[in-house]
């Protein structure tokens, strides 16, 4: 008896999990190249960024982030951005 299997790769279920890691990958690189961009737009502006600024930074969600980058160029302070 000749059993056929389907490689793994094509199963909808191996597929279903890869276009699900694949998208939450894309998701991870795009928020962490924001948080990288406004790290060096602050750090331009106002000098070396303290730790807990950076550590904010990076645990903000794409929506953060974005309400950030847009703020960068009218904020006066860190203190500014971080509770806008």
């Amino acid at each position: 008896m000749l059993n056929i299997f389907t490689p793994r790769e094509e199963t909808r279920a191996y597929q279903s999990i890869f276009v699900k890691g694949e998208a939450k990958g894309k998701a991870e690189g795009k928020a962490e190249g924001k948080a990288d961009s406004l790290k060096r737009l602050l750090t331009r502006r106002f000098g070396p960024l303290p730790a807990g600024v950076s550590t904010r930074i990076d645990s903000a969600d794409i929506p953060q982030l974005d309400a950030w980058l847009d703020a960068v160029l009218d904020i006066q302070s860190l203190d500014e951005l971080l509770t806008h």
